[in-house]
């Protein structure tokens, strides 16, 4: 089996239900799960441990409690990771731990957190791309060899403020990064949905589901993917803006887990 881990950096799971993602939604219907983390950098580090957002529902891959999917062994809660799907073990991390059992790794990332090396470790190949979506796919299909078992992994960043993306025109009309708060934070002004910043991050969601079938369409059937968040983003909730807080906007994260070739994945 084949592994493909894609996050939509900054995507809140309320804006993905809405948005129109016939790609996704042609493989697998999109969970409400919880991230490890509030913003890009230890959120990565733990799903690169195996510890990916868990739902509530009882069900296996998508609440590790149930059944982890990828385990990182000696580490951690052992008792969750012995039912794991996929079990390696690693000094260093999961990639590392898959790359020393002869999966190729490949990956690349979006956000500027991608320039540490901490979070490259285990890949044959990583690059950090900036945005660029169509570059970032590229990227992994011309390092990867689909006859060899592989974990690819993308950040894509076109959900991340300013929600800019290939083609787009016009600009979100309103900071809504976490810099941008007052402090105490206080409500004011179109929160939530009403929030010009929801209706971009719908539109590049629209646009990253665009990208999918190039990807798709070149990976074995048995690649497995997971496609999630690291985390969410609050538009003015409570007063908030952005991430690197805990807000339940930024800790509800979209899931879905799936097979390329549509076979269930249920244990």
């Amino acid at each position: 089996m084949n592994f493909l881990l894609l996050t939509y950096d900054s995507c809140r799971y309320d804006v993905l239900v809405e948005a129109q993602t016939p790609v996704l939604d042609s493989y697998a219907p999109i969970h409400a799960a919880q991230t490890p983390a509030n913003f890009t950098y230890p959120a990565h580090h733990a799903f690169f441990a195996g510890i990916l957002p868990n739902t509530s529902d009882n069900r296996p891959y998508h609440n590790r409690f149930c059944r982890q999917l990828l385990g990182l062994t000696e580490v951690g809660e052992g008792r969750v990771v012995k039912d794991a799907l996929i079990q390696v073990s690693s000094e260093w991390n999961l990639v590392a731990g898959l790359r020393n059992q002869g999966f190729q790794t490949v990956g690349c990332g979006a956000m500027n957190w991608f320039r540490q090396k901490t979070l490259h470790a285990g890949f044959d190949h990583f690059q950090w791309t900036g945005r660029g979506a169509r570059r970032q796919v590229r990227f992994l299909l011309d390092h990867l060899q689909p006859n060899r078992p592989f974990f690819g992994f993308i950040n894509f960043g076109e959900t991340h403020f300013p929600f800019s993306f290939e083609g787009k025109i016009d600009r979100c009309e309103v900071d809504v990064r976490a810099r941008a708060m007052t402090w105490p934070p206080a409500e004011s002004g179109p929160v939530g949905r009403d929030c010009p910043g929801y209706a971009h991050q719908v539109a590049a969601a629209e646009f990253l589901d665009r990208c999918l079938p190039v990807l798709f369409s070149a990976l074995p059937g048995d690649t497995l993917v997971i496609l999630t968040a690291d985390h969410g983003e609050c538009f003015g909730e409570d007063g908030y803006l952005g991430h690197g807080f805990n807000h339940p906007k930024v800790l509800e994260v979209p899931l879905a887990i799936f097979r390329l070739d549509r076979v269930s994945i249920d244990a």
